[in-house]
């Protein structure tokens, strides 16, 4: 694959000041002197750039162009590279693009240029994920975990982890090598040193997990549903933390027939924020009872519930039903109406730490954006291992660990050090496995 010379546009699709188009692979030079002759672009030193006009097969004008060289293995993919900048019209770049194809390139893989890049060992794997975070990077956060990354923090990470478990395989090996004296039956041998060694690691990677767990969520919208039985003033709510008048509200039971969506940034924490049906089970009305389907379908979908009550009024058989309902998933309750007479007693349904507040007055809507906040973020540290795959080979490591310390045989342990060892080595070592490379790059877009 990596013989072929491929092309693929790096700038999005649409109207623009300029588009990006990047070719990579063996025969780019001798491309590009069949696409624009008479430049000789092999013999131009790297990272130049050349203003030219742009003409098809017939000699038609098509663009006026600035066509940037790289030369391996001094490029972004470790290959002969060049970066034809033209005007951003969604055709000139078509056009472009066919040209190159006709002339022997091929379009690109999602993320093929990366993977070259990663295959001619110009990049770690690690980093080539952080590329990743980069481009899909929603909030600043995000962008600081990722730019960190990029910057070599997560292979400094594994480093450090790796370093104790190196020392531990070293002391394990030692002591096989004289059995008599190190077996667990000898009562001069003790394993309590290399126990505490491991349970500390253990205790490391927990943490790091958590971490991890939480900083992948700033890469990933989470989901939270607001849910309550009707006129409780869920709609009201979602237009208060979105800080817009995003639905229409109104005092008749009901007004809101379906759930609607919308993305808010919580401090980082980028939200899929859903306002949901008054939630109504034995509803008659065929419209009530398909909301309350939806309303259903947004509970299974969130990662957390705020479900709301009317502080106002003693709270109904329904509220009960509706708690019974999210009994499984993270919730936090909501006091709505706290500027009216209070007649809601949250001790009758066994809220834990509810936060009161008013949508007509504000008061407290600043509380409940720094609870939901803490809820969202269980940890507050970042941590430079963020991607699923980095998380599960902590995970691996974590679990080999603590197979290790059950046993009592000390080469089954010196077997389970090793392999946790292998798996928290892989979180940065060189890949040449199609699977891993695959589902590392298939999000990627295709100009990266």
């Amino acid at each position: 694959m990596t013989e072929d010379t491929i092309v693929a546009p790096a700038t999005p699709s649409g109207i623009g000041g300029i588009a990006v188009i990047r070719i990579s692979g063996p025969d780019t030079f001798a491309l590009l002197e069949r696409l624009i002759p008479g430049q000789n672009f092999q013999a131009r030193p790297g990272y130049t750039a050349r203003l030219c006009w742009l003409r098809n097969e017939k000699g038609e004008l098509i663009d006026q162009v600035m066509i940037t060289v790289f030369h391996a293995p001094r490029s972004y993919t470790g290959e002969d590279m060049a970066e034809i900048s033209s005007h951003g019209s969604p055709l000139i770049v078509d056009r472009i693009i066919r040209m190159c194809r006709r002339l022997g390139a091929r379009l690109a893989q999602p993320g093929e240029f990366t993977r070259r890049a990663v295959l001619n060992r110009k990049m770690s794997i690690s980093r080539a994920e952080a590329v990743a975070g980069l481009v899909h990077a929603r909030n600043l956060r995000a962008l600081r975990v990722a730019i960190k990354a990029y910057n070599g923090a997560t292979a400094e990470l594994v480093n450090r982890l790796r370093e104790p478990l190196y020392q531990l395989c070293a002391e394990l090996e030692y002591r096989l090598g004289f059995a008599e004296e190190s077996h667990p039956g000898n009562p001069g041998f003790n394993l309590v040193t290399i126990d505490r060694k491991i349970q500390r690691l253990i205790a490391e990677l927990d943490r790091k997990i958590r971490q991890a767990e939480a900083t992948n969520r700033l890469f990933e919208p989470v989901t939270v549903a607001i849910v309550g039985r009707p006129n409780v003033g869920k709609s009201s709510l979602f237009n208060c933390l979105l800080q817009e008048k995003r639905v229409l509200t109104s005092p008749i039971p009901g007004t809101t027939r379906d759930r609607i969506e919308a993305r808010l940034d919580l401090r980082g924490i980028t939200v899929r924020l859903i306002d949901t049906c008054g939630y109504h089970p034995d509803a008659r009305n065929p419209l009530t009872r398909r909301g309350t389907v939806e309303t259903s379908k947004a509970i299974a979908e969130a990662d957390l519930v705020l479900i709301v009550f009317d502080r106002s009024m003693p709270a109904r058989p329904l509220d009960r039903e509706i708690l019974i309902r999210i009994a499984d998933k993270p919730k936090i309750p909501v006091l709505n109406k706290s500027d009216l007479t209070p007649r809601f007693q949250p001790g009758k349904l066994g809220l834990k730490n509810p936060v009161s507040v008013s949508c007509k007055t504000g008061e407290n809507l600043n509380l409940l954006r720094r609870r939901l906040h803490r809820e969202l973020m269980v940890a507050s540290a970042t941590c430079p291992v963020f991607t699923q795959r980095q998380i599960e080979c902590l995970t691996r490591c974590r679990d080999a660990l603590r197979a290790g310390i059950r046993s009592e045989n000390l080469e089954t342990r010196l077997f389970e050090v090793r392999t946790a060892l292998d798996a928290l080595t892989a979180i940065d070592q060189p890949v040449t496995s199609d699977a891993i490379l695959n589902r590392i790059f298939e999000n990627f877009c295709v100009g990266k």
